[in-house]
């Protein structure tokens, strides 16, 4: 049990790395990904253990999300080496008892850590801290909702007025070419007031200006021409 002491360095590190993951999958989830999912990117990228096709796909799409993912990489080959070389170092010269003690020490330890961030209190209580300190950083930023709703190409945010030629006059939003041709109206404005999400038995009435989104050539072609 002399060499007991030189598992402590193991398991700081195994410590360490688990937390490490449950940072990272709190990241990938405030990145838009669900809970499960960003779990076990984390877990993958960081054990090198790789991703399935369309999970690679959501990762590769988003800045924020590769930038956690190669850290991770990074992270998990230099703390697999770590942990090898330690293991190695402290145990080349134990006898087989002290050993098997040493390695059974390291399975109960990370059989606790792991069943400690299980609970369900613990792991609400690290998320809420975890995500407080991301939000604070300048990639977790909350966007302005311009700006999110711009990501897919050729959709926007447009006012459409209603004048007397607007062939939707009168109509109501499921009768009218918006709804036909997947436009979403987020708001109308109406003589000074605002109506947010309308309904769709909501009319489009004279001079109301409504807030839409969509693919900007589909506005268009439903904008009363002068």
């Amino acid at each position: 049990m002399g060499n007991l002491i030189f598992a402590i360095p193991v398991i700081l590190i195994i410590a360490i790395s688990i937390f490490v993951v449950k940072i990272a999958a709190v990241a990938l989830k405030m990145t838009g990904l669900d809970e499960k999912r960003a779990y076990f990117q984390a877990l993958s990228a960081f054990t090198g253990t790789g991703f399935t096709t369309s999970d690679s796909e959501l990762v590769l799409q988003n800045d924020i999300r590769r930038k956690i993912i190669m850290i991770l990489m990074i992270l998990g080959n230099a703390g697999f080496i770590t942990v090898i070389t330690t293991v190695v170092i402290s145990f080349e010269k134990t006898n087989p008892l002290p050993l098997f003690t040493n390695v059974g020490i390291l399975l109960i330890v990370i059989f606790l850590l792991v069943k400690f961030l299980a609970n369900k209190n613990v792991a609400k209580f690290l998320n809420k801290k975890i995500e407080s300190r991301l939000a604070k950083r300048s990639p977790f930023h909350k966007r302005p909702v311009e700006e999110v709703l711009r990501i897919a190409k050729d959709y926007g945010i447009a006012e459409v007025i209603i004048k007397e030629s607007c062939r939707d006059l009168d109509k109501t939003l499921s009768e009218s070419d918006f709804r036909k041709n997947d436009i979403l109206v987020l708001a109308i404005e109406r003589k000074g007031a605002v109506i947010p999400a309308p309904k769709a038995t909501d009319r489009i009435l004279l001079d109301d200006t409504l807030i839409c989104y969509g693919r900007l050539s589909n506005i268009g072609k439903i904008i009363p021409k002068e």
